[in-house]
């Protein structure tokens, strides 16, 4: 009993500092085995982490859009491209007209590439981008190298395992570790995978037709089509506006002329409105001369 509780005490001051105490008989026998391999790795790693005039690790990206004759034939050149300068096509999209691909290029080569496919046709829109990656992927490695060296302890804690509850102790924490450990394993791949291939994504889109007939009497007539056109046009547009206020005020309008009418035919009913002014003098000498 006395015996577990000892071991399980080494293994987790092995965890904790790493297995380095010289005071410890199981953990320096686990440092001193484990020594070579982590300054052969950190001797490995250090000139890319530490020296001055270290290469850059940097991830460049370039877009381009080009007009061409014929998409199809485009499509097919940019293929074949990348293959000849040792990449591959990523990704092709096709839309009506125009088709987008991705392609991966060794950085190297993706000037040369651009300068390639941008004598396809007319280049109409061109941009890069560069970023670098350098710190992360040293931090990365450095990483990689510490839980590699982890990993390794733990392995040999595990071979002196004598009971089953330190096997499970061991074991539930090493496989932690080695989770870790490929995650970090996969992000380095990654970042060293777009270092290494540039990519490169180009849109190629068909020529804008040109006119046959820019003079003449066909261009004219052609021009003047499409002025009149373009004329009724405007004006339905225009009518179309204003139609909804004037069924609005149709309404009052209609009201309005027909109490003119109205008014209208009273009057000449009653004839006129000078009628009465004139029938008055006529009627005047008849009653004198009734009364005589």
């Amino acid at each position: 009993m006395r015996l577990r509780w000892s071991f399980l005490v080494v293994v987790a001051a092995g965890l904790l500092v790493g297995c380095s105490s010289p005071t410890s008989t199981e953990s320096g026998s686990s440092a001193s085995e484990l020594a070579p391999h982590r300054s052969a790795d950190y001797t490995a790693a250090e000139p890319t982490g530490t020296t001055d005039d270290q290469r850059r690790e940097v991830i460049r990206t370039a877009e381009l859009d080009v007009e061409v004759d014929d998409v199809a034939a485009a499509t097919a050149k940019v293929r074949r491209r990348a293959e000849a300068a040792g990449g591959h096509l990523e990704r092709e999209d096709s839309y009506r007209t125009s088709t987008t691909l991705a392609v991966r290029i060794p950085a190297p080569e993706l000037d040369r590439a651009l300068a390639d496919l941008a004598a396809l046709g007319r280049v109409t829109s061109r941009s890069q981008q560069a970023e670098d990656v350098t710190d992360q992927l040293v931090d990365t490695r450095s990483r990689i190298d510490s839980q590699r060296a982890s990993v390794q302890r733990l392995r040999e804690l595990m071979n002196r395992a004598e009971t089953v509850d330190e096997v499970v102790s061991i074991e539930s924490e090493l496989t932690s570790r080695e989770s870790e450990l490929e995650s970090l394993q996969r992000r380095e791949a990654a970042m060293s995978n777009q270092v290494r291939l540039a990519t490169l994504t180009i849109t190629l889109e068909p020529q804008p037709a040109k006119s046959d007939e820019d003079t003449g009497f066909l261009a004219g007539l052609d021009q003047g089509w499409r002025a009149l056109t373009g004329a009724g046009a405007a004006t339905l547009t225009a009518l179309g506006a204003i139609l909804p206020f004037a069924a609005l005020l149709a309404i009052p309008a209609t009201a309005l002329v027909i109490l003119h009418r109205r008014r209208k035919a009273l009057v000449s009913e009653n004839g006129g409105p000078d009628h009465h002014l004139h029938s008055r003098p006529t009627r005047r000498p008849r009653e004198r001369q009734q009364s005589l």
